[in-house]
């Protein structure tokens, strides 16, 4: 029987071993890319504050309604209000619509529905990783 020469072989091998390599850091590539913030995130973020200006929960109706302020110069997008409870639950985190803009627009007021009174407190998260702002909110 015969062979396959051994310098077919060779370019073979090594043919294989490009497309896999290329296959891997294209997948690199991605994976890094998805899970990392851009450089242009990270400054703007470090540039980022959000704070509540009043939160109020009505009882009677289970709603929270709390107004939030952008005080820096950086758009924030992706509001997402966590809920917190008092036996160390934590509800599912509710898209809150829009944006909070900067300038004019720096300020807009949320509702929240069907909040149970044994929250202890709401966490309002961001695009950004580490600015969010909580509340224990006023009841009535």
């Amino acid at each position: 029987m015969k062979g396959i020469s051994p310098i077919v072989a060779a370019v073979l091998l090594i043919a294989i071993t490009m497309t896999l390599a290329g296959a891997l850091a294209l997948w690199a590539t991605k994976l890094v890319g998805e899970k990392l913030p851009s450089p242009e995130t990270e400054v703007e973020c470090k540039l980022a504050n959000l704070d509540f200006l009043s939160c109020k929960y009505n009882s009677t109706t289970k709603n929270v309604t709390f107004t939030l302020t952008n005080r820096r110069n950086v758009e924030l997008r992706n509001l997402t209000a966590f809920v917190y409870y008092t036996n160390g639950s934590v509800s599912t985190g509710v898209e809150l619509n829009g944006t909070l803009k900067t300038g004019t627009e720096a300020i807009k007021t949320f509702s929240l529905t069907g909040v149970s009174s044994d929250f202890s407190s709401i966490i309002i998260k961001t695009h950004c990783p580490d600015v969010e702002t909580s509340s224990s909110c006023t009841r009535s």
